[in-house]
């Protein structure tokens, strides 16, 4: 919350199946100001404290719960918005989604203070709130909401139609050329960074020459993270939970019902006997080694177990779960080799080329906005619903992943000649691990080979197919 002369005003953000959307109330002694980068209704909505009649919050659950699979980050627990009674000018009621936590309180406070006598009450049941301050608007008729179902549906059909030309041989033959070609391309850079690796040696930090650099040490953190199962404290970690399911026919698969993560995966730093290095993450190749346990096979450590408990997935319940935790632990090994620089030659943020710019977009939801913006007036909602509903049961159990990783993270705050490892510009390996040289050696060599299998594969089967279009043609 910030001060301006006699108002306050307070920012904040919402996680949106469109992306993060950008909100801010300001009140004065006068008026209520509501702000929103809403490609849906966003804009100014001003209202004077006047021509208020009663105002108060409405609240309805949302989705998911404790013992249920995750949901997208954007679905909420519950919802809650601020309504006002309509105003003399234009009759229509105010509705604005209210921000969790402190703020949530001081804004309500605020409002609460202000209307006096005319306030009506906290977190009331929706539709009697939507009732009793005539918020229920004729905008949302059951035959807008009929049509705009009927308008999803017609389009997941037409999706449904244009996925089924990816299949048809003119578009998968040259798509299955490119999958298996980008493979085992994949794979060779792997094997090719294997031969580097074991070619590099092992530098100190305090004499480290700038270029390619190969270091190992211990990772260190200010404020260490304690992992969920393990209770190590760690730089960051990540944690999923997988539930066994049957299909009926004696078959089943691990499917992954929810995941945790904690700490900062942007910037670690490597500190051996001599000093101390920062390592900034984005595009880090990450060689982490994962502990895992199952449900009847394997002892779960007593913190793990009561982590599951309050998530709702008891260890010694009916279901098979597959417990696993992957974590860089504070002052636990650390190896790396990437490229030492000076800070000043690092991109600034934003810097980055037109691949690195589209990726980063479809990574950040960046898209969702740009299109929604550019679909026509009575699409928007259309386009937003179906947005909505394909990320919704696309990234069931994946909710609580760490999103984007260290990928977007930026660069570290520290002097311009002060050096840091990093990518570099030159295509050089990138590797960081939990593990000593020879082991990180071998995981990063055994998983370059199953990409150059799989892309092989791909490749023959293509070129099978190739054959045989042309044979029918």
């Amino acid at each position: 919350m910030t001060i301006r002369d006699d108002s306050l005003h307070w920012t904040f953000t919402l996680r949106t199946p469109l992306g993060d959307t950008h909100c801010s109330f300001e009140i004065d002694a006068d008026t209520l100001r509501f702000e929103s980068d809403d490609p849906l209704g966003g804009g100014v909505d001003t209202r004077c404290w006047s021509s208020i009649k009663e105002g108060g919050t409405a609240a309805m659950t949302g989705m998911g719960g404790r013992g249920g699979p995750d949901l997208p980050g954007w679905v909420p627990a519950q919802m809650e918005w601020l309504l006002l009674s309509g105003g003399r000018d234009d009759g229509k009621p105010f509705m604005r989604v209210l921000p969790v936590g402190t703020h949530r309180d001081d804004i309500v406070a605020a409002v609460q203070q202000r209307l006096g006598s005319r306030w009506i009450g906290e977190r009331l049941p929706l539709q009697d709130a939507q009732a009793r301050l005539g918020a229920s608007s004729s905008e949302w008729s059951t035959l807008k909401v009929v049509g705009i179902v009927v308008a999803v549906l017609a389009l997941l059909v037409l999706l449904i139609i244009l996925l089924s030309f990816l299949f048809h041989p003119i578009i998968a033959i040259p798509a299955g050329f490119l999958v298996g070609g980008w493979l085992f391309r994949k794979g060779l850079h792997g094997l090719r960074d294997g031969l580097v690796v074991a070619n590099t040696p092992t530098a100190r930090t305090s004499s480290a020459a700038l270029g390619l650099v190969e270091l190992a040490g211990r990772a260190v953190t200010a404020q260490p993270s304690i992992a969920p199962v393990t209770g190590r404290p760690s730089v960051w970690w990540d944690a999923a939970i997988h539930l066994w399911y049957e299909d009926g026919r004696n078959n089943g698969e691990w499917r992954q019902v929810a995941a945790r993560h904690g700490g900062d995966i942007g910037v670690v730093e490597l500190a051996d006997d001599t000093g101390q290095v920062p390592v900034w993450l984005n595009g880090a190749d990450l060689l982490l080694e994962a502990q895992v346990w199952e449900s009847r096979k394997d002892a779960l450590p007593d913190r793990g177990i009561t982590w599951l408990d309050e998530l709702g997935f008891p260890w010694s319940g009916n279901r098979r779960i597959r417990v696993s935790e992957t974590s860089l632990e504070a002052n636990g090994a650390m190896y790396v080799i990437g490229t030492l620089d000076e800070r000043r030659n690092l991109p600034a943020p934003g810097d980055t080329g037109t691949i690195e710019r589209f990726m980063a977009s479809i990574r950040t939801g960046e898209w969702r906005r740009k299109g929604i913006t550019a679909a026509p007036g009575p699409a928007k909602v259309v386009v937003a619903v179906l947005i909505g509903f394909l990320d919704l049961f696309s990234k069931i159990g994946t909710g609580g992943e760490r999103a984007r990783g260290a990928d977007d993270s930026s660069p570290p705050d520290i002097a311009p000649a002060a050096t840091v490892v990093w990518k570099g510009r030159a295509g050089r390996p990138f590797l960081v691990s939990n593990r000593p040289e020879p082991a990180a050696l071998t995981s990063l060599r055994r998983r370059s080979q199953l990409f150059c299998g799989a892309g092989a594969v791909v490749l023959c089967y293509t070129l099978y197919q190739l054959v045989e279009f042309v044979a029918g043609a």
